[in-house]
C-alpha cells in the first residue's frame, strides 16, 4: 500500500527481485489493474524580458495551461513449478493519455497579442515477462527477461494571432526559443516513436548472519526503433510550409536494487534499501522540407537526447505487534537528474541547439508510513501515507544562428517540489482466491523561478515556472 518498495514484505516483490519467486508453492494465477487520473490545475511559465541598460520591461509572455492525464496499468500471469525451481509468465500493459490546453496573452513593446496552444501525449507499452527462480542451499537465484514494444508520441500545437485578423498555426515547432512567445519546449519536446526494448535481470537472495539480503541488477537495450518528426506551418502570411523527417530510436539502461532486512527482536526489523537507475534515449531524423520562411534550405536534420539518472537510499522500522497487526515507517533520500537536448539543423548551415533544455536536478527527502490490521481470518485492512519535499535546480541553454544571426540564452532556476499522498485497501480471502481492492490520491506542487541573459537580442530574462496537480486512482488485484 502506498508503493512501500522494500519497507514491508509483499508477495509481489518477485516482480522486482526474480529470486523471490522461488518462495512460492503450487500453481498461482495473478491479475492486477490500476487506473490513475491526474488533474493538472496549473501548468504555467512566464517569461519577462528587460532592457539591460535601462532595466525597463520590454516584453511579458505568460503561458497558462491546464489539463488532465489518465494512466492504465494491467498485469496478468501465472507462476508454477518447473524443474528445480519456479517460473513466472506475465503480460503487462501500460497506457497514458495526456491532454492539455492553454493560452498566452503576450505584451511586446506595448502591443498585446493573444495566442492559444495545446499539448497531447500518448503512450502504450506491451511487455512480456519471463521469470525463473531456484533455491540453491541457503541461497535463491533468479533471472528475468522482458521484451517490450513501446509507442510514444508528444505533439504540440500553437495558434498565433496577428493584427488585422491574420493567423498562423504551428505544429511541433522546432525553433521555439528563437521566438520566445512560440516556445512550447518548456512543456515537452515533440516526437513520434515506436521501438522494441529487451531488459535482462539477475537476482540473488541469501542470509548475511541474521539479516536477509536481496540483490538484483538489470540492464536493457532499445532496438528496431523508428522515429518521425513532422513540423507544419499554416500561415495567412507565408502560406503552407512543412518539414518531414524519419529516423531511429536508440538507447540503453542499467540499474540495480539492494534490499537488506535485519531483525532486532520482538517482531521488530530494520529494512534498508538502495536503488539506482540510469537511462539514455536518443531520437533522430532527417528529411525534406519546402523552404520554411526564415529557416531556408530543403533538407533538415534533428536529434533529441534524454538522459535520466536516479538514486534512492533509505531505511526504517517494521514492527509486528501481534498476529495480523503491523506498522512500518521509513525515511529516504533521492537524487534525480534529467538532461534533455534538441538540435535542429538545415542543409544551409543554420541551426537551433537547445542543449540542456532543461538540465534538472532534484534532491528529495521522502517519508513513508504503512499499517496493516487483520480484522478476521479472511479480511485484512491496509493503509499508507507518503510525502516528499525536494530542492530543485534547473538550467535552460540554447544557441542559434536562425533569422537574425547568432543568438544564445542561459537561464538558471531554482525552487521547491513537494507532494503528499495516501492509500487505503485490503484483502478479502475466499476458498480458492483472494481479492485486494485499493484506492488512493495525492497532491503535488512545483514552483521555480530564476533569471538569465540573452545575447544577440541583448535582453535580461526572468522566468517563473509553476505546476500544481492532484490525482486519484484505484484498482483491483486478484490471486487464484
Amino acid at each position: 500500500m502506498g508503493d512501500p518498495y522494500g519497507l514491508v514484505t509483499d508477495e509481489s516483490d518477485f516482480l522486482i527481485h526474480p529470486a523471490k519467486i522461488a518462495d512460492g508453492k503450487g500453481v498461482n494465477f495473478y491479475g492486477n489493474y490500476r487506473f490513475n487520473y491526474t488533474d493538472v490545475m496549473d501548468w504555467n511559465y512566464t517569461l519577462k524580458r528587460f532592457n539591460p541598460v535601462t532595466g525597463a520591461l520590454y516584453a511579458r509572455e505568460p503561458f497558462r495551461s491546464s489539463g488532465d492525464e489518465q494512466k492504465h496499468d494491467a498485469l496478468l500471469g501465472a507462476a508454477f513449478p518447473l524443474g528445480p525451481g519456479r517460473i513466472g509468465l506475465f503480460f503487462q500493459y501500460s497506457g497514458k493519455r495526456g491532454d492539455f490546453n492553454g493560452r498566452e496573452n503576450e505584451v511586446d513593446s506595448g502591443i498585446s497579442y493573444f495566442h492559444r496552444f495545446s499539448l497531447d501525449s500518448d503512450l502504450d507499452a506491451f511487455v512480456l515477462r519471463v521469470l525463473y527462480g531456484v533455491p540453491m542451499g541457503g541461497l535463491k537465484l533468479g533471472s528475468e527477461i522482458q521484451l517490450a514494444y513501446r509507442r510514444e508520441e508528444n505533439k504540440t500545437f500553437f495558434n498565433e494571432d496577428f493584427s488585422g485578423g491574420l493567423r498562423q498555426s504551428l505544429t511541433n515547432l522546432p525553433t521555439g526559443t528563437v521566438w520566445p512567445w512560440e516556445n512550447l519546449f518548456q512543456f515537452m519536446f515533440p516526437y513520434d516513436s515506436k521501438y522494441w526494448e529487451a531488459l535482462f535481470k539477475g537476482s540473488l537472495e541469501g542470509g548475511m548472519g541474521p539479516a536477509k539480503m536481496t540483490l538484483t541488477v538489470r540492464g536493457g537495450i532499445i532496438f528496431a526503433g523508428d522515429n518521425k518528426y513532422e513540423f507544419t506551418n499554416v500561415s495567412d502570411i507565408f502560406g503552407s510550409q512543412f518539414v518531414n523527417m524519419d529516423g531511429d530510436v536508440k538507447g540503453w539502461r542499467i540499474g540495480g536494487d539492494l534490499w537488506l532486512r535485519h531483525p532486532i527482536g520482538n517482531g521488530l526489523s530494520v529494512p534498508l534499501v538502495v536503488k539506482a537507475d540510469y537511462q539514455k534515449i536518443t531520437r533522430d531524423g532527417n528529411g525534406p522540407g519546402n523552404g520554411v520562411i526564415g529557416i531556408g534550405g530543403t533538407f533538415f536534420d534533428y536529434k533529441n537526447r534524454e538522459k535520466i539518472f536516479r538514486i534512492e537510499i533509505g531505511g526504517g522500522l517494521d514492527k509486528e505487534f501481534n498476529k495480523g497487526t503491523k506498522v512500518a515507517g521509513g525515511v529516504y533520500y533521492s537524487y534525480l537528474q534529467n538532461k534533455n537536448g534538441f538540435l535542429f539543423t538545415t542543409d544551409t548551415g543554420l541551426f537551433a541547439d537547445h542543449s540542456n533544455y532543461p538540465d534538472t536536478r532534484e534532491h528529495r527527502v521522502i517519508l513513508r508510513l504503512e499499517g496493516e490490521k487483520e480484522l478476521s481470518s479472511s479480511v485484512a485492512l491496509r493503509m499508507g501515507v507518503s510525502g516528499f519535499y525536494g530542492w530543485v535546480k534547473e538550467d535552460l541553454n540554447f544557441n542559434s544562428n536562425l533569422f537574425f544571426g547568432p543568438t544564445s540564452e542561459k537561464i538558471s532556476l531554482d525552487g521547491s517540489h513537494w507532494g503528499i499522498g495516501a492509500s487505503l485497501g485490503g484483502t478479502v480471502k475466499f476458498q480458492r482466491f483472494s481479492l485486494e481492492p485499493f484506492i488512493g490520491g495525492g497532491y503535488q506542487k512545483l514552483d521555480l523561478d530564476g533569471d538569465g541573459i540573452r545575447t544577440g537580442f541583448n535582453f535580461l530574462s526572468e522566468v517563473d515556472k509553476l505546476k500544481k496537480e492532484w490525482s486519484v486512482g484505484g484498482g483491483l488485484s486478484i490471486k487464484f
